[in-house]
């Protein structure tokens, strides 16, 4: 007997020792939940309303744009240089050669004299051409000689004839990055031969005729293709001979011989990468920004629905036993039954004396109004498509 009671003793001190050990672990696992809580509570989240977004949207919109347009006039830019300044200088020099006489020892005589024409065998012609430019550039010269034949009345206001002699043919002298270009040509005329033509004329026909020969350089220059800023024009270097005369002076045209002119250049255009770089992300910006006004503004002008006018006719009506959720609930936990119509949902409301919970599902389209009691759901669902077949 005095064993069992023993036995007895020790059982029921070893349940008193395993509750007490659950116990403490109890308390050190709660003591752990504790300490494991944030000592702060989360922030709650910061909410901007409609029309300070479409400000901020408005703001980042122009100054995404503005910077889009800086970026956009450094991108390409036109390289600064000063005008192209230029002259041309045309000079002839001649000598008179002779035909064998009893007066002269030369052979020749030297310009700007007063020369018998039947002593007259040839003249020689020393064309110097000149072009000067205040930079290095790249240009084509194309020249020639040319005589041009004139018979004209005596009084010189009409021509019988005007006839062209190609003493040099076309010539290309090439201005490769060089400032200055500088060339002579010499050309020998048969003073004899053009003499008789006019000669000739005068006495087949007998008419009194005013004869001479034009004989003179012709230089076209242009730049080429690949340069920014275009000289494009013909320079003559001229001088006139004349014929069916005893004595003769030979005399010098010098209106076109020298030129000075100055041309304006563009300059190049420069492509910049990085402010190209950084115009092509804001103009990706911009863009965003204002899809995302548009996309804004058209909330404001979307038509209203049949769904919508239904839920608004409702929620103005009963304001004050209507709650509305932002938060969707799941039917699966509860015992959901349907109401046919808004009017039953206000009878269940009416005798459980519970809100009517709104939440709307989809914009415009679909919602539901239920009354939550316990473990039990009354609901009508809302949906456009069933409201516009009615």
């Amino acid at each position: 007997m005095k064993k069992n009671q023993n036995k007895k003793a020790k059982v029921k001190k070893d349940e008193v020792k395993v509750k007490k050990n659950a116990t403490e672990k109890v308390k050190k696992t709660n003591e752990e939940i504790t300490s494991s809580k944030p000592s702060k509570e989360k922030k709650a989240k910061m909410y901007i309303s409609y029309k300070m977004r479409m400000v901020l949207y408005f703001a980042a919109f122009i100054i995404s744009f503005a910077i889009c347009i800086i970026f956009a006039t450094k991108t390409i830019e036109r390289e600064k240089v000063l005008p192209i300044v230029y002259s041309t200088n045309g000079n002839i020099n001649y000598k008179v050669y002779l035909n064998n006489n009893n007066y002269y020892n030369d052979d020749y005589l030297e310009m700007d004299r007063a020369y018998i024409a039947s002593l007259i065998n040839y003249i020689d012609l020393d064309y110097h051409y000149l072009f000067k430019a205040s930079q290095k550039t790249n240009m084509n010269f194309d020249y020639k000689i040319v005589a041009d034949l004139i018979i004209e009345n005596s009084n010189g206001v009409h021509k019988y004839l005007e006839k062209k002699y190609t003493l040099v043919d076309t010539k290309t002298k090439k201005l490769e990055d060089s400032s200055v270009l500088d060339f002579e040509e010499n050309v020998k005329i048969d003073y004899g031969y053009y003499n008789n033509l006019a000669n000739s004329f005068r006495a087949e026909y007998g008419v009194d005729t005013n004869s001479y020969l034009n004989v003179y350089l012709e230089v076209l220059s242009k730049t080429d293709e690949d340069v920014n800023y275009d000289i494009n024009e013909t320079n003559r270097v001229n001088i006139k001979i004349p014929l069916s005369e005893k004595a003769i002076e030979i005399a010098l045209d010098k209106t076109n011989q020298n030129t000075n002119k100055q041309v304006f250049t563009s300059g190049k255009v420069i492509f910049n990468k990085i402010p190209l770089i950084i115009e092509i992300i804001f103009f990706i910006l911009t863009s965003y920004i204002l899809s995302k006004i548009i996309s804004y503004l058209l909330l404001l002008y979307k038509p209203k629905t049949a769904y919508d006018k239904y839920v608004n006719k409702i929620l103005n009506s009963y304001d004050r036993l209507i709650v509305e959720s932002k938060t969707q609930i799941n039917l699966n936990d509860y015992n959901v039954t349907e109401v046919k119509s808004f009017n039953e949902l206000l009878d269940v409301r009416d005798n459980l004396k519970l809100p009517i919970i709104y939440f709307n599902i989809v914009k415009h389209e679909k919602g539901i109004f239920y009354i939550k009691d316990s473990k039990d759901i009354y609901l009508i669902t809302i949906k456009n498509v069933d409201l516009m077949n009615k």
